[in-house]
């Protein structure tokens, strides 16, 4: 019970460092980045709070996707694109969540990072697709 209390503390605190909405995003860059401080012992909570962070990841990708249904012509095409660069991404987000799972001990540490990344890269190309959804 300690550990979750204490690594909600580290996650809040890394949010709330991190500055400019990392706090106000739940699956801002700061949520993916919090990744780095599980150790190998902590997996299975890794594991279990990256699964949380896909599937609320999706639900907002989801809604971007309905959205983006109603647009017509260019603002279409561009969101089409952008929708295409987003799904890429989350598929590799997932595999690396799925590699996770998997980790040993010695490739904790790489395997961690990977996901950390991809994260944030699935993260920029939701915001990407948002800021042009606003078009």
């Amino acid at each position: 019970m300690i550990n979750l209390k204490r690594m909600a503390a580290v996650a809040l605190l890394l949010a709330t460092s991190l500055g400019s909405g990392a706090a106000d995003d739940p699956q801002g860059p700061g949520a993916w980045e919090k990744f780095k401080a599980y150790t190998h012992q902590q997996k299975n909570e890794a594991v279990a709070e990256g699964k949380k962070l896909m599937a609320a990841t999706d639900k907002k990708i989801a809604e971007l996707s309905k959205q983006a249904k109603a647009s017509t012509g260019e603002v279409k095409a561009e969101h089409e694109k952008n929708m295409a660069e987003l799904q890429a991404k989350k598929k590799e987000a997932q595999a690396q969540l799925d590699k996770l799972g998997k980790a040993t001990g010695n490739a904790w540490d790489a395997t961690k990072e990977g996901f950390s990344n991809a994260g944030k890269e699935l993260h920029t190309a939701y915001e990407k697709a948002v800021a042009s959804a606003k078009k």
